[in-house]
């Protein structure tokens, strides 16, 4: 009977809207979001619901999923996967879900091992601290559901220096020539961006002792951090203004500042976010890399590629393009031999940094100043303006070299060979820590004549290998799952650049929403997809209202 039955509803003609509604089902994630990312370039919806086989419905709600289908894409750490699956099914526990995938996410950015069973024993130690009232076994078959819910293809992890694959590397280096070829792109199209931490006001700890005893001080206020994110092209012509993260938003020191030589970022670990990397991409890198190709009398809608690790606070290239531009990322465990920002850019410009805060430490102990005294009296926005100099220091030959690698074909100003190159950042380096240690060697202040080569040293590798994502502890992010909302809201203020002081009520916002939809609709300029944006404000607006309001 089931049989027949079901044979029945197959023979059924299926009018139009049926059909369309099935195909929307049969769309895969990975295609949702295409869709979506060409809605955002322009695409008419006439054009998307011809291209796609859906009605004109489904492309809006698939609008009205965007959120949720981007970020579980973005969460996925394997977006091939997301070719084959169709549906956002969610866990019975979306808490545990939620805490495990970042526990997963912290273990790699720490490049410590996983495996099948650290993860089920995990998810068995989550469901106690989370109390979870019902029963899982966390058993094999879990296992294979939550990597499927998450596009986890793969668990075990390497560090990057110990498995840095040269085979792997000679292979990319083809590949990248056969894109530079089949594009037929220029150095200038060309760019690469990664972060660095940096020890922004770091002495060395000879300088806070006297007589053989240490002074007292706050040890972990001479280690304060920024994370520095820099990005240049191939050819050596552009260097993307600094974004600089610090740990306050609104720091003392930048209180009236109206305009910064940097993009200034705030959170309380002072390290880069997703959130952070997309802001930036979007609103700073897209902008500035068109204006400088246009200048450089390329075609204004030339395409341009931005090259990058695979830092977990980077998102998925898939979401990072915008008007034409677009990120690759290189291969995993070859960054350390093969990015250009990697082989002495952004080494240089920290060196450069450095080099101007000890002299100008030297010059205040020169006249009078303690270094505790100086310590307080150099300001975060004085490391700001230190470290912007320092970038626009750094000068074309170090750019372009940086690249020899990479872009094997490419024929260099000045090429220098690997052995040349190192030698040459050496041999700078030294005569700098030289002058430095002459320097202080000169004045007759105890706490800094007694400074040798190695202590200059320490302070310029200090923070070499200091992470730019912040990992969170296993307390912490089970947390997130117990108090979600308190997480999003602190992780949300701690991120953004901008903080709005007038209040401006639910009702208030969906009403401005209201008239602004009415106005823009009789607006022949304005598409049908950019008013979709507005609706899909209100929406979201009328939805969380009453979470808003309890």
């Amino acid at each position: 009977m089931c049989w027949k039955m079901s044979k029945r509803v197959k023979d059924i003609p299926m009018g139009n809207n049926e059909k369309k509604k099935r195909k929307h089902l049969s769309l895969s994630i990975a295609q949702k979001v295409e869709l979506l990312q060409k809605l955002d370039t322009g695409v008419s919806v006439k054009h998307l619901t011809e291209e796609y086989g859906v009605g004109t419905t489904t492309i809006y709600d698939i609008k009205k999923q965007k959120d949720k289908l981007l970020k579980f894409y973005s969460d996925s750490d394997n977006q091939e996967l997301m070719k084959n699956r169709k549906t956002l099914h969610r866990a019975k526990n979306e808490d545990l879900d939620r805490v495990l995938i970042e526990w997963i996410r912290q273990r790699r950015s720490r490049d410590m091992p996983l495996s099948g069973l650290l993860v089920m024993k995990q998810a068995r130690i989550y469901h106690e601290e989370l109390n979870i009232e019902s029963e899982c076994e966390y058993s094999e078959g879990w296992l294979q559901k939550f990597k499927k819910r998450h596009g986890i293809k793969y668990l075990k992890m390497c560090g990057e220096k110990d498995s840095a694959d040269h085979e792997t590397t000679e292979n990319y280096i083809d590949e990248f020539a056969k894109i530079i070829s089949d594009e037929n792109l220029s150095p200038e199209q060309i760019y690469n961006a990664d972060e660095t931490a940096l020890y922004w006001c770091y002495v060395p700890r000879k300088t806070l002792t006297m007589n053989n005893k240490r002074i007292q001080t706050d040890f972990k206020d001479a280690k304060q951090r920024l994370t520095v994110l820099g990005c240049a092209n191939a050819a050596g012509t552009h260097k993307i203004k600094l974004a600089v993260i610090g740990k306050s938003l609104y720091p003392k020191c930048l209180k009236d500042v109206d305009s910064l030589p940097v993009h200034y970022y705030a959170n309380k670990k002072a390290s880069v976010t997703r959130e952070i990397f997309s802001d930036w991409f979007n609103k700073h890198f897209v902008p500035a890399a068109r204006a400088h190709c246009k200048q450089a009398g390329l075609e204004n809608s030339c395409k341009i590629l931005l090259f990058l690790d695979n830092c977990s606070a980077h998102p998925p290239s898939e979401l990072l393009v915008k008007s034409n531009v677009f990120s690759i990322y290189l291969p995993a465990n070859v960054t350390s031999i093969i990015q250009p920002c990697n082989q002495g850019i952004l080494r240089s410009m920290k060196s450069k940094y450095k080099h101007f805060f000890l002299n100008r430490m030297l010059a205040s102990v020169n006249r009078g100043l303690k270094i505790q005294d100086f310590l307080k009296e150099f300001s975060l926005k004085d490391a700001i303006y230190a470290v912007a100099n320092a970038w626009n220091d750094v000068d074309k030959s170090t750019l372009t070299n940086a690249w020899h690698r990479l872009w094997a074909t490419m024929m260099f100003e000045n090429y220098l060979s690997d052995e040349d190159l190192e030698g040459f950042r050496d041999s700078n380096e030294k005569m700098m820590i030289a002058k430095l240690v002459t320097y202080a060697k000169s004045l007759s202040a105890e706490s800094v004549n007694k400074l040798e080569e190695a202590d200059i040293e320490e302070i310029l590798n200090i923070d070499n290998d200091v992470p730019v994502v912040h990992p969170l502890s296993e307390g912490k992010i089970a947390m997130m799952g117990l108090n979600t909302d308190q997480y999003e809201d602190s992780s949300s203020n701690d991120n953004n650049t901008m903080i709005t002081s007038q209040k401006i009520s639910i009702d208030q916002m969906v009403k401005m929403c209201e008239q602004l939809i009415a106005g823009l609709q009789r607006c022949a300029f304005i598409s049908e997809q950019e008013i979709m944006e507005i609706y899909s404000i209100k929406e979201k607006l009328l939805r969380h209202k009453p979470m808003l309001k309890k």
